[in-house]
């Protein structure tokens, strides 16, 4: 069995717990979008507790912000209402040396982004290895 078909199988064991898509959360009950490394071992919706329709989560490697993401941070804001960004990055990346020093050119490029409408609130964590976020401040 591949590692699709063990997935597929565990949703047929979830029966009522399934979420159906509810039309009236397209927009984010926090008005948060969050931006984070895909690393399978950071479970955001589990680290920040949220259900579904609490927030964007966009996920790529590293958790930086790249051309792909700001086009969704844009599209995130002005269709899905969100105000707020919240950046995760987090030590032992693969994808980054240094994180932290990451986390800073990312925040001062959405700063700069003139594509977001929203970036006055904004705040960029650091996850530990012992699962704490450590806040780093422009």
């Amino acid at each position: 069995m591949t590692g699709t078909e063990r997935l597929l199988s565990r949703r047929t064991t979830l029966g009522t717990a399934l979420t159906p898509l509810d039309p009236e959360l397209r927009r984010p009950r926090t008005g948060v979008a969050i931006v984070a490394c895909m690393d399978a071992r950071l479970g955001v919706e589990t680290m920040f507790g949220l259900r579904p329709g609490d927030a964007h989560v966009i996920r790529n490697a590293g958790g930086c912000v790249t051309g792909d993401t700001l086009h969704s941070l844009q599209l995130s804001q002005t269709r899905g209402g969100t105000r707020e960004v919240l950046l995760v990055h987090h030590e032992d990346c693969a994808a980054l040396s240094d994180p932290a020093t990451d986390l800073h050119v990312c925040m001062a490029r959405l700063r700069k982004s003139e594509g977001l409408p929203h970036t006055d609130v904004m705040r960029g964590f650091i996850y530990t290895r012992s699962g704490a976020l450590r806040e780093l401040r422009p």
